[in-house]
């Protein structure tokens, strides 16, 4: 009976010890934040802004996850409706942005003036890239978007492939054809230093002479986008009819609803040529498969793309522009996605004195935090036109329309 009474004693004094500790605890909580919450910094719980991220470690901790009360909201996902011929680009920058940001961007790939007239009957997009300036100026002239959400995002060019035929016996009966066909790769990938004018000259000569020989077998078909929906079938057209070709071309012309479809046209055999963007004949193969090439009982031996890029002069610039979806203006300025400058120094120096090793000029990288009100398809707008991915535009095909980028 005594072992009995003594447990219970012991047992009692443990819970005493258990609820004293419990207690110390709770005070200590009370004043000081949580280290997993916020690092090692001074920073307490009534002094973190709303809506804005902890930084530890390098890591950022959103406010929600702290149990902070959270007023800045963003959608998780943009919906971007984007030209055919900007698909490629866009799948990549899109990637990017979602793992910058979190953003998830959902894309619509279609001709832009598909895309244009499912806005006009409300579809829900929030951004819309267009092949063209006229489409999103229409937008904007119909008071259906706020006149500020109109950007120039990226300038296109035009392109003119076609299947060369490298059988040998092919090569003896047109010799005149062989000849042609190494001219033109010869001026399409030249480097010398011939002004951009002679260069023009000589590759609106070179375009004009394929595109007649093509059109002289009444076999061979050659394909543009439609001109009424998509601005490189429109651009396409214009070119035929500056050389002079658009009626002889018409008996030749299949027709696809964007780019892209014409591009599918060519890369599956069904016509000889197409008019395409060059960003997207960048990535065509060099070498086709013998079954491309029909030329009857000729023995192939192999084919292969050949890129012209089609002079500027031959149709109008084609400006691709975007507009954010909305009637009230986005944020677009300044451009959180642009480096800004931040100073360190460890000591106190004198204005007029000069700047020593304690005196380190830093670049303050994109936070989520600084992006408190500004919307998530404003935000997306922003990385677009900011100065490394407008760069980046060089490598796909396109140029910049703004080296500075939006907001700077």
């Amino acid at each position: 009976m005594l072992f009995s009474l003594a447990m219970r004693l012991s047992s009692f004094v443990y819970l005493a010890m258990l609820i004293l500790v419990s207690a110390n605890a709770s005070a200590s909580a009370s004043v000081a934040p949580s280290v997993t919450t916020f690092s090692s910094s001074a920073m307490h719980a009534s002094d973190f802004e709303v809506g804005s991220h902890a930084e530890i470690d390098g890591d950022v901790i959103s406010a929600d996850k702290q149990n902070q009360p959270v007023n800045f909201k963003r959608d998780e996902k943009i919906n971007v409706a984007v030209a055919a011929n900007f698909a490629k680009p866009l799948k990549n920058i899109a990637e990017q942005f979602t793992e910058l940001t979190g953003i998830e961007v959902a894309v619509t790939v279609s001709s832009s003036g598909t895309l244009y007239a499912q806005i006009q009957h409300g579809a829900s997009f929030d951004v819309f890239l267009s092949a063209d300036r006229a489409r999103p100026q229409a937008l904007v002239d119909n008071n259906l978007v706020h006149h500020g959400n109109l950007v120039d995002y990226a300038k296109g060019k035009l392109a003119f492939v076609y299947a060369g035929d490298l059988s040998s016996q092919a090569f003896n009966e047109i010799s005149s054809k062989t000849s042609s066909e190494t001219n033109c790769r010869e001026i399409a990938g030249s480097t010398t230093e011939d002004t951009a004018e002679q260069l023009n000259i000589q590759l609106t000569d070179c375009l004009s002479r394929q595109l007649v020989q093509l059109m002289e077998n009444p076999q061979n078909k050659i394909a543009i986008a439609n001109p009424k929906l998509a601005p490189y079938g429109d651009a396409a057209q214009q070119t035929l009819q500056n050389l002079s070709l658009w009626r002889q071309f018409l008996p030749h012309r299949v027709m696809g609803k964007n780019v892209l479809q014409t591009l599918q046209f060519y890369t599956t055999g069904s016509v000889k040529g197409a008019f395409v963007a060059y960003s997207l004949a960048l990535d065509l193969p060099t070498n086709l498969p013998s079954s491309f090439i029909t030329t009857g009982k000729t023995e192939i031996a192999e084919a292969t793309t050949v890129i012209i890029p089609v002079p500027e002069t031959l149709y109008q610039p084609i400006v691709q522009s975007l507009v954010v979806n909305s009637k009230t203006a986005a944020s677009l300025s300044p451009n959180l996605f642009e480096p800004r400058p931040i100073t360190n120094s460890t000591a106190t120096t004198q204005v007029d004195e000069p700047a020593h090793k304690n005196h380190v000029e830093t670049t303050r990288p994109f936070n989520l935090a600084d992006a408190d009100g500004v919307s998530s398809p404003s935000l997306f707008v922003q990385y677009l036109m900011s100065q490394g991915v407008q760069h980046s535009l060089i490598e796909w095909g396109y140029e910049p329309t703004n080296a500075s980028g939006v907001g700077n």
